[in-house]
C-alpha cells in the first residue's frame, strides 16, 4: 500500500510541470449573440400605422402613414420587408432588453444619408406593439468651397398589430 501510495505521489510529482495552463488569448470564450436574444414573436407580418410627432422640416415627411412589415431572421440578420412598397432592409440591432426592441437601418445614395431607428415594445401577448421610428435625412451640400450638412429630421409614433406568424416570405 505505501509502494502504491509513493508511486502515485511520484507520479503526480512529474506530471505536475507539464500540466497545461491556457494563455487567456485562447480561451474560448462566447457570449449571447443579441439576435438570440430578440423575442420570437417579433418575427412575422404587420400591420404597423404611424402619426407623426415632431419635425424640423413638415414638407418633406407625411403626417400618417400604414404600412405592412414582415420581420424575419435569417441566420444573425434581421430582414424587414415591405410588400406595399417593395422595400427589403437588413436591419441592425441598437438594443434588446426583455420586449424592448430597437434596430436601425442606414442607407446612403449619393450625396443623402437616411438613417431610420425604431425602438419598439412588445405587448405580453406578442400580438401588438408601440414604439417610436426616428428618421434622419442628411445632405451633404457643397456651398463655394466648403461642405454643409442639411439635417431634416421626422420622430413617429408606431403602432402595431400582428397579422401572421413567423413570416409569409
Amino acid at each position: 500500500m505505501k509502494k502504491k501510495l509513493f508511486l502515485l505521489i511520484l507520479l503526480f510529482c512529474i506530471i505536475l510541470p507539464y500540466t497545461v495552463n491556457a494563455d487567456e488569448k485562447y480561451v474560448l470564450k462566447g457570449t449571447v449573440s443579441k439576435i438570440d436574444m430578440v423575442p420570437k414573436e417579433l418575427f412575422g407580418s404587420w400591420q404597423v400605422v404611424s402619426e407623426l410627432e415632431e419635425t424640423n422640416y413638415p414638407k418633406n415627411f407625411k403626417k400618417n402613414t400604414a404600412d405592412f412589415w414582415n420581420l424575419r431572421r435569417s441566420g444573425n440578420v434581421i430582414e424587414l420587408r415591405n410588400p406595399m412598397t417593395g422595400a427589403i432592409a437588413e436591419v441592425y440591432l441598437n438594443d434588446v432588453s426583455y420586449r424592448d426592441v430597437t434596430f436601425y437601418h442606414t442607407q446612403k445614395d449619393g450625396n443623402y444619408k437616411v438613417t431610420d431607428t425604431v425602438s419598439i415594445k412588445l405587448n405580453v401577448d406578442g400580438t401588438t406593439f408601440t414604439g417610436e421610428n426616428t428618421i434622419i435625412l442628411e445632405q451633404l451640400i457643397e456651398e463655394d468651397t466648403r461642405y454643409i450638412i442639411k439635417s431634416k429630421k421626422a420622430v413617429y409614433k408606431l403602432y402595431g398589430k400582428k397579422v401572421s406568424g413567423m413570416n409569409i416570405f
